[in-house]
Formats: structure tokens, sequence, C-alpha cells
């Protein structure tokens, strides 16, 4: 019973995810032009790409989306002001914040923030410099977390401070 519970958590988690994948690949081919084309299971997995953008000026650049998140995942509703980060995963291996996208594509309610991986990846590390870990999940911004028996390392984030680490934003109604 457990198991098929945590099955169709998963599946509802995928297919989520999928759908703010082709939520801002409609976005981007639509406002900023190009083509786009959904990664390979391998680069998804691997690389932490979601989907290639063909971009008409810069060429072809791994986009990876983080669809709206919530401060814990006991929480019914989302919240329009955090997103988490991802150190490590739940093995101890690299997260998508070390991956191989040029962009993490950030989604909210009314905006698509674009901000540039490697970027984002040194204010995550400045931003927890000095700062003890913590195995229960944080109220606050900017606390490294791990959870209980995974490997993994994550932090929450304010959207503003994505905002104003962009590179560009697309809005949306």
């Amino acid at each position: 019973m457990v198991t098929r519970k945590l099955n169709e958590t998963v599946k509802q988690f995928y297919l989520s995810g999928r759908l703010d994948e082709d939520f801002v690949m409609d976005a981007v081919s639509h406002t900023l032009g190009g083509k786009v084309e959904r990664s390979s299971k391998e680069d998804d997995i691997y690389k932490h790409v979601d989907f290639w953008w063909h971009s008409p000026k810069k060429g072809i650049i791994g986009i990876d989306v983080k669809g709206l998140n919530k401060r814990r995942r006991s929480d019914s509703n989302y919240d329009d002001t955090i997103h988490w980060l991802e150190l490590q995963n739940v093995k101890g291996n690299n997260g998508w914040l070390k991956g191989e996208a040029e962009y993490i594509a950030f989604r909210t309610n009314t905006k698509i923030i674009f901000v540039n991986r490697a970027k984002l990846l040194d204010f995550a590390l400045e931003s927890i410099k000095g700062k003890e870990v913590v195995h229960s999940t944080p109220s606050e911004c900017y606390v490294p977390y791990k959870r209980n028996g995974r490997d993994d390392l994550s932090l929450m984030v304010l959207n503003s401070d994505l905002e104003r680490l962009a590179d560009f934003c697309i809005e949306y109604d």
C-alpha cells in the first residue's frame, strides 16, 4: 500500500513537471523565437537539461525548468514567493544547480524567471557559506537543509532574489 501511494505521488510530480516544461517551452518559442526540443532522457537525468532552445542569436542553449514550490512538502498550497535550489540530489550526487543547463527557468504565477545557472550556483554557495546544515525544514530562506536519511542538500530562496539575478523574464497572465 505504501509503495503504491509513493508511486502515485512520484507520477503526479512527474506529470506536473512535464506540464511546466511544456508551458515554458511554448513561452520561449512564441516569445523569444527559435526552435525548442525536449531533451533526451539521458540529458535530463545527467545534464539536468529539460529542453534545448535553438536561440536565433546565441545558438543552442540548455534550459532546466522549475515549477512552483511549497515551503514544506506537507503544505497544501504552493508559495509564489520562494523556490528551492538543489545542490545535491537524494543520492548525494550533484544536484541540478551543478548541472549543465545554461539557464534555470523558474515559473511563478505571473512570469518565468531565467537565471544563469552558474551565477545562481555562486549565489547559493555564498548564501549558505559558514551556516550549519539543518535537518528539519527551515522556515527561513538561505539555510542549508538536508533531509534525515537522505544525502540531498538544498536551500530555499526568495523569488525576488531570483528576479534580481535574472538575465531575462517572460511575463504572462
